[in-house]
């Protein structure tokens, strides 16, 4: 390998490290709102493990908590409720749909 060989590699690896480098900045900097971001509205609330591929997920989301099985990659709704917080912080009042 001569000379100028190694310098167009080494000159093309800057090039794509440079790249790289602006297609992360541009990611971190123009993704829409709500793209991976963790903004509160699904949160898990419990999980139990039935089988080894079989478990039970308890969730809340906008207010609702919903109970659901799932299995390898199946999801079983099985139940939802309405939750609703009073202001006061005394118990929360359900209703099952």
């Amino acid at each position: 390998m001569d000379i100028s060989s190694a310098v167009r590699v080494i000159a093309s690896l800057i090039v794509v490290f440079l790249l790289l480098l602006f297609f992360l900045y541009y990611l971190r900097r123009f993704r829409p709102s709500g793209f991976s971001q963790n903004n509160g509205e699904v949160e898990i609330l419990a999980k139990t493990y039935i089988d080894t591929t079989k478990q039970l997920v308890l969730v809340r989301a906008r207010g609702n908590e919903s109970l659901l099985a799932v299995s390898g990659n199946q999801v079983e709704h099985l139940w939802t409720e309405k939750v609703v917080e009073p202001q006061d912080g005394s118990q929360r009042v359900s209703q099952t749909r």
